[in-house]
């Protein structure tokens, strides 16, 4: 049964209203109320419950501002129009139909078609019609057509008004219209009261907050596991919750307060008010550090040189933010593997999306089994995977199935050849199908020296904005000594060495004698480290094997090279490789 009720704006609507044959499935009330006091009957029905309210015109408008139930208009029907034009046939004074557009064009037509002397009139707004009527009458127009408010300020002003009224046909289309927005809000209310359920049941703490970072609403979840709105007040998330008002997207970040670690996503719940939902994960934080977090504060890094490898790298940055597949980088340690990664991440996904960053080598089951329902939340990002060679054999199954079900681009980076830890079983076969989909490999320091006085430069001016380091440059015999070193530790290791040589200069510019000081200590400890390392089992043949397999990885598998350091001629080691 729907309860409806008919505030009529005029008294003959209320008798049309009672004549009607009303359908037995609504409880049809009537009352007559006028604009304002219209408006005050309405919202005493919303407190008695009514499912629907009726009327027309102006009236309905205003109680439409002022409840919350759906209100149904009149609408003017031709069969109203009708009635009035042949009401003023016979008339013999001027006419004039005032109203808004939607009487007006259907009006306008009327006239055409039986051919009425009736001068239409459009108004935007109640309050044209005061000075339209005056207007008219200065014309010579002594009778106005139109709605309940024309009427009354026609009659106010000495005109004769004649009254657009409904008939049967456009109340019982109300009434049908009413029924079928009852059926439609009952089953939005039926919606919204499952939506609302669903969101304060949801098992993760979720918080609303207005345009002023104040909690106007949360779910049962946050109010008994947490109810701690301190935590909001951490820069990290305030910092989160500007971000998405400013872009209107979703967004990550991470913090810690007390003994617990927090991942948190925001999203624009309400962009028109600028509400913004949190949703909070609670990670306890283990007595060692993290090694799964989201980077925070992304920044483009600059891929430095001109030698042909840097710029191939500047341009498979470009093709790779195309790629959806997982794609493994591989190089030495210390070739600049992770900047390659997170400008692809850029590039791909901008700065607001996460991006997620793994120590694989320290990686648990814990942890992993703590940040899986966090990735499976994540639809756009990446997952940057640090020395994906390194991950404990143990924890590759739980790995995999973690990989397996992330929406996230996965970027590994790997300093030793996949295929091979997998050959000596090392390294999953599931795991290694899973990363290495695309591959970009990154060439070391020693076979890219043209960029280093490019990196060196990058390094000074680093020290510079950091530490006001007064170091401006290198002098040409310093920076052809550089040049002349293999940089085992390639570019970490320089930035390493840079930063050294810039405390130990009180100049402007480092000069020779430090870098050659510094060089010999690092080739003295190289030469230590390498004795210290030295094959002592086996035959002197499998020693030899060792020594000689041990210098072509460092040399990159360069023969040439390995041979010029071993003191053998290409042949020779060919031989001994073959023999």
């Amino acid at each position: 049964m729907i309860k409806a009720l008919l505030i009529a704006p005029y008294s003959g609507l209320a008798r049309t209203a009672e004549k009607m044959d009303v359908p037995m499935d609504i409880e049809f009330d009537i009352k007559v109320a006028n604009l304002q006091e219209g408006v005050e009957m309405a919202r005493l029905a919303e407190q008695e419950e009514y499912d629907v309210i009726i009327s027309r015109g102006g009236t309905a408008a205003l109680i439409q501002e002022a409840v919350s139930i759906p209100v149904v208009h009149i609408d003017i029907s031709g069969y109203d129009m009708l009635r009035v034009f042949t009401l003023i046939r016979d008339i013999k004074e001027e006419v004039a139909l005032v109203g808004f557009e939607n009487i007006t064009q259907g009006a306008a037509t009327l006239c055409n078609i039986l051919e009425l002397d009736v001068h239409v009139v459009t108004i935007q707004s109640g309050d044209e019609v005061g000075g339209r009527l005056k207007q008219l009458k200065s014309q010579g127009y002594d009778v106005v057509i139109g709605d309940v408010i024309t009427i009354q300020v026609a009659e106010q002003i000495g005109m004769r008004g004649v009254l657009i009224t409904s008939g049967k046909e456009a109340l019982m289309d109300a009434l049908e219209e009413g029924k079928r927005v009852c059926r439609l809000f009952d089953n939005l209310k039926k919606q919204f009261y499952f939506l609302q359920e669903s969101y304060r049941s949801i098992p993760f703490p979720i918080v609303m907050l207005n345009k002023d970072n104040e909690v106007i609403d949360k779910n049962i979840s946050f109010q008994r596991d947490m109810d701690d709105e301190q935590l909001l007040q951490e820069p990290e998330i305030i910092k989160m919750v500007q971000n998405v008002r400013m872009n209107e997207t979703s967004q990550w970040t991470e913090c810690s307060r007390s003994q617990y670690k927090y991942v948190v996503q925001g999203f624009p719940a309400n962009k028109t008010e600028q509400i913004v939902g949190l949703v909070i994960h609670e990670i306890k934080r283990l007595n060692h550090e993290q090694s799964v977090y989201i980077e925070r504060d992304l920044a483009h890094v600059p891929i430095i040189g001109e030698s042909g490898q840097a710029n191939r790298l500047r341009g498979s940055i470009t093709t790779f933010a195309k790629v959806n597949e997982a794609i493994c980088i591989f190089g030495e340690k210390g070739t600049g593997k992770q900047t390659i990664a997170k400008e692809i991440h850029l590039a791909k996904h901008g700065p607001l999306s996460p991006l997620v960053i793994v120590e694989c080598s320290r990686i648990t089951p814990q942890e992993i089994t703590e940040w899986k329902h966090h990735l499976l939340a994540m639809r756009k990002g990446s997952l940057l995977l640090k020395d994906v060679d390194e991950i404990p054999v143990a924890v590759q199954g739980n790995f995999l199935e973690l990989l397996l079900s992330t929406r996230l681009q996965i970027l590994a980076l790997s300093s030793t050849p996949l295929d091979t830890l997998v050959a000596q079983e090392k390294f999953s076969k599931g795991l290694y199908e899973r990363i290495v989909q695309q591959t970009l490999h990154v060439l070391p320091l020693r076979q890219r020296k043209e960029d280093i006085p490019g990196f060196v430069n990058y390094f000074l001016t680093e020290l510079h904005a950091e530490n006001g380091n007064e170091t401006l440059g290198v002098k040409p015999d310093a920076m052809d000594l550089l040049k002349s070193y293999e940089w085992e530790g390639n570019i970490s290791q320089l930035k390493r060495f840079i930063r050294e040589l810039s405390l130990l200069t009180d100049g402007n510019y480092i000069e020779l004698a430090p870098v050659r000081d510094l060089a010999v200590c690092l080739n003295e400890m190289k030469d230590q480290a390498y004795s210290d390392n030295l094959p002592v089992s086996g035959t002197l043949k499998e020693m030899e094997q060792q020594m000689i397999q041990k210098v072509l990885q460092e040399e990159g598998n360069n023969q040439s090279r390995a041979a010029k350091r071993l003191g053998i001629n290409r042949s020779t080691l060919w031989r001994k490789l073959h023999g």
